[in-house]
């Protein structure tokens, strides 16, 4: 984090630093200084003024303005701005950089960006699709299986990978990003942008105006949409359910990948038994968990030498077998030998569709590790290296197959005996890898849930300056690793693991195909056949896939439900728990004019700096009532300061606080403070408030400059000499009539004198209770007296990284009970 007098630049190394943004939109145009690009300092009697330990105070003209009126400041639009900003400065920067190259006759460099990125991609998100082939052959059962069989399973194989993981997934849905991120939330966000069906949590309100035709079937779903409010909870809910499910198989997915290539073991030497299989499968988990902590850059060029030569290998050995055992294997690529297949199989073929899922398993990856990487670079990877090695491998499987009937531990027996150990290793390897593809979706999903306000806040820490969507939480590593751990010691093998797999990975795909469709009708606008055709297809395999792993469910199908319920009840009742909490502020937040009030109830104006810390930066908690009305004594100057994060690497130190003040309220400021993602989250208080501090007196200078400005062209102006400061100070304590706005300079004398005595930071300790009786009392009561209070009790706001950080003298809690 940045310290304060320090300037930070934003962006890439090279790139140019965002402009400063407009904070406060004024009431009167204010008139341009013809001077206004040059520092300009002044040096009148009542404005130099001297600090301890720092000289005297000069004024420096800049873009950044303090504003004197009464504002209310909106973190979101704020963050926004330099947001845009940022991102119409990188542009230019790019498209200048890009211009270079082609004049000087070399390679595009956004080419050479996207081959990198598909590098990486290869170890983080492609190993869990590459490592399909360890177990989807051996994970379905037919009785006396015949060759036409093994011709119609690849059949069905390869046409589901094709048209799900290909077309659907590489094609389709990479196009319905959030500004770059993918996954569940990702989509429910593009729909909350489009159409008004936000209702928790800190969902993006409607912001785009969709042009849309009167009486079209576009305009009639979304006014549907948004009058219905049944539907609107339908989808929230649905997309609830579908993050939970993707963090279940953030958990299955190490699991059976690794414990599956381990399996291998058992071929070659007699003495290992399942325990010792399962042993080694655990510590292989806990060290690659422990990786995870040197961020997506790093493991992925860990990783990806490792995958590319599986895919490599496996497509070579997978060409050997084709070769070997049925040259004519790709006649199975027509469709006629699935309708064969069950016409002559009928329910034990509709059952072996429990194990054929398995072979897009990690595909929803593709969408959900979006924000790691760029939509092309995904694409370019998975067409490629992915979908032609994969292929090759399950036809030479089925071609292995063909000639040898026996289906147990088909990868391992496919493999020719004088590359069996090399290949052990690779697949071992490899295995390991695969693992990382879900764990890094599901620390994208955290993200963007934290982001919503949808789950309890955890630590992120953003391991690339260039890539906002690389992240890792430690929180989440440890909590997923150890559930990983604990299905490999409770469920032992891989066929329990591979029904469980199945459940978690179909159900994610059937919710997204259903809001694919709806973004296709909403914000598409897509000709009505194709979406119906397109919902119609993938919704019938879907659903066909999902009917067959339900029969799963007592062989180990059960556990991504009991993940799913386990998350679910954290999220709904941190959604729920974050609602109540929120109503009952809004209902009784001070407002400017109840201030007044509050003050003139004999309150005592105190020398010193409060900074009380809001999660609203637009209101004034209840604790401030609750404050006031106990303590009966207010600050000289006080600070009502939030914290908001925008989507850029680095806020610069100039944009880094924005200030207002309260109208007529002398020494009462509101503060928003701004942070870059690639900032560290674990605020300083020492840094935080010095920054603070001198960001608040520069804006002071702006605006003293300004008063002074106005009054030498004839403008009115607030000015108060130093004894009418004095006088104004000692009777702002016993009669509050008199303390009658002077302007900034006032606020600046007061700022002076405060600083000289300890800074006090003022944190509120909320817990909500509920007042009812009855049965629904008592769930209210568990929901929000025990597991919201250990939610929000334990979770790493910016508030308990600042009590971390401070002296125990300069804190105070402030505890209140909200009846809700």
């Amino acid at each position: 984090m940045d310290g304060p007098g320090e300037e930070s630049k934003v962006g890439f190394s090279g790139e140019p630093s965002i402009g400063n943004c407009k904070e406060y939109q004024m009431e009167d145009k204010r008139k341009t200084h013809e001077d206004s690009s040059n520092d300009v300092a002044l040096t009148v009697s009542d404005v130099e003024h001297t600090t301890p330990g720092r000289g005297s105070l000069r004024i420096h003209r800049g873009e950044s303005e303090y504003s004197i009126q009464s504002l209310h400041l909106q973190s979101d639009d704020m963050a926004e701005e330099i947001e845009q900003d940022y991102e119409s400065h990188l542009q230019e920067f790019k498209e200048k950089k890009l211009k270079g190259y082609q004049l000087s006759g070399k390679l595009e460099g956004k080419h050479w960006w996207t081959l990198l990125l598909a590098y990486q991609a290869m170890g983080v998100v492609y190993a869990g699709i590459g490592t399909c082939p360890l177990y989807v052959f051996s994970s379905f059962t037919l009785n006396e299986p015949t060759e036409e069989d093994y011709l119609s399973i690849f059949s069905i194989v390869f046409w589901t990978f094709t048209s799900i993981s290909l077309i659907k997934y590489c094609f389709i849905i990479l196009k319905l990003d959030d500004q770059g991120e993918g996954g569940t939330f990702a989509l429910y966000s593009v729909l909350c942008k489009h159409v008004n069906i936000s209702r928790y949590g800190r969902t993006p309100k409607k912001t785009t105006i969709l042009q849309t035709k009167k009486g079209s079937v576009q305009d009639r779903t979304i006014h549907f949409m948004e009058r219905n409010n049944t539907i609107q909870i339908f989808l929230f809910a649905l997309t609830m359910m579908g993050a939970c499910m993707v963090i279940g198989d953030g958990i299955i997915t190490p699991a059976i990948s690794v414990l599956s290539a381990v399996d291998g073991l058992r071929n070659a030497s007699s003495a290992l038994n399942q325990s010792s299989i399962v042993i080694i499968t655990s510590v292989l988990l806990i060290a690659l968990f422990l990786l995870q902590r040197f961020g997506t850059r790093r493991v992925g060029f860990l990783f990806s030498p490792i995958v590319v030569t599986w895919f490599v290998t496996t497509a070579a050995i997978g060409v050997y077998n084709v070769i070997v055992h049925n040259p004519t294997i790709f006649k199975a690529l027509s469709p006629h030998y699935i309708v064969r297949f069950f016409m002559r199989r009928g329910t034990e073929g509709w059952r072996a569709l429990a194990g054929t899922v398995l072979c897009i398993t990690s595909s929803e990856a593709i969408y959900a590790d979006l924000g790691h990487f760029t939509r092309l670079s995904m694409q370019v990877g998975f067409i490629s290296l992915a979908y032609p090695s994969n292929i090759l491998t399950y036809a030479g499987q089925a071609a292995y197959l063909t000639k040898h009937l026996d289906n147990e531990n088909v990868f391992y027996n496919f493999i020719p005996k004088p590359v069996y150990w090399p290949m052990f290793a690779v697949a071992t390897l490899a295995a390991i890898v695969a693992s990382q593809c879900l764990i890094s979706a599901c620390f994208s999903l955290v993200k963007q849930s934290v982001a919503l306000d949808l789950f309890p806040k955890v630590r992120l820490i953003h391991t690339s300056e260039n890539h906002e969507g690389q992240i890792y939480s430690p929180e989440v590593n440890y909590f997923l690793m150890t559930l990983c751990v604990l299905v490999v010691l409770g469920l032992r093998s891989v066929d329990n693991l591979g029904h469980a797999y199945g459940v978690a990975v179909i159900m994610v795909m059937f919710i997204t195909t259903c809001f694919a469709t709806i973004a296709m009708v909403t914000v598409w606008n897509v000709w009505l056949p194709w979406a119906v055709l397109f919902f119609v297809v993938y919704a019938s395999v879907e659903g066909v896939y999902i009917s067959a792993v339900m029969s799963k469910i007592p062989q180990g199908g059960w556990l991504p439900f009991l993940v799913a319920v386990f998350i679910g009840l954290i999220m709904y009742t941190w959604v729920y728990g974050r609602e109540k909490h929120h109503a009952y502020e809004k209902e009784n937040r001070v407002r400017e004019q109840d201030l007044q009030t509050l003050l003139n109830a004999s309150v005592k104006r105190v020398p010193g700096v409060c900074i009380f810390y809001c999660d609203f930066d637009d209101e004034i908690p209840p604790l401030m009532r609750h404050y006031l009305r106990n303590i009966r004594s207010f600050h000289k100057v006080v600070v009502f300061t939030t914290v908001t994060y925008c989507k850029v690497p680095k806020v610069p130190h100039s944009e880094r606080f924005k200030f207002s003040n309260f109208d007529g309220y002398p020494g009462l400021f509101r503060c928003t403070a701004l942070y870059g993602y690639a900032e560290e989250r674990s605020l300083r208080w020492r840094t935080f408030f010095e920054g603070l501090v001198d960001n608040l007196k520069l804006q002071m200078q702006f605006a003293i400059f300004e008063s002074s400005r106005r009054s030498s062209d004839g403008l009115p102006a607030s000015r108060a000499s130093s004894e009418d400061v004095d006088t104004r100070e000692e009777q702002a304590g016993t009669s509050a009539q008199n303390d009658q706005y002077l302007g900034p300079l006032q606020d600046m004398e007061s700022l002076q004198r405060a600083i000289t005595e300890r800074p006090v930071l003022v944190i509120g300790r909320t817990r909500l209770i509920t007042t009812t009786s009855g049965l629904g009392n008592w769930l209210r009561k568990s929901f929000l007296d025990i597991i919201y209070r250990f939610l929000y009790s334990n979770s790493t706001s910016v508030a308990a990284s600042l009590k971390l950080s401070i002296p125990p003298a300069n804190l105070m809690e402030i505890s209140m009970l909200y009846e809700v």
